[in-house]
This record gives structure tokens, C-alpha cells and sequence, in this order.
């Protein structure tokens, strides 16, 4: 788990009308990751290993996508 501590995802779907986030804490009990928006810091969310690994909601690194 330590690997995923200040990685970059991108989302698939804006999420609060961002798409690129950077991994701030990992809660291992939870299963989950909170991470905050690179363009907008004060915008933080949760997301679970799961939805981290489904390539259909997020992309490891930030990828561009064009709407």
C-alpha cells in the first residue's frame, strides 16, 4: 500500500468538475485512499482499492481526456 502515498490518478468522470487527484492518506482498515484535487487542493474525496482498480473509473498517472 505504501506505493499508492502521493500517486496521481486520473478520473474517467469528473468528479466535483475535476478529473486529476493525487493520493494524500491511505486508510488500510477501510480499504480506501483520500485524495485531493491537484487543481483545486481544498477538494478532497474518499475511493475505495476497488474503484481504484476498476480501469472504467480511474487511470493510474494523469491522462489527458478530451470531453
Amino acid at each position: 500500500m505504501k506505493h499508492l502515498k502521493n500517486s496521481k490518478w486520473t478520473a474517467m468522470k469528473k468528479i466535483k468538475n475535476w478529473r486529476h487527484y493525487e493520493v494524500i492518506n491511505i486508510f488500510k482498515k477501510e480499504k480506501k485512499v483520500e485524495m485531493f484535487s491537484v487543481c483545486k487542493k481544498k477538494i478532497r474525496i474518499e475511493v475505495s482499492f476497488k474503484d481504484l482498480k476498476n480501469q472504467m473509473k480511474w487511470q493510474s498517472g494523469w491522462v489527458e481526456i478530451v470531453d
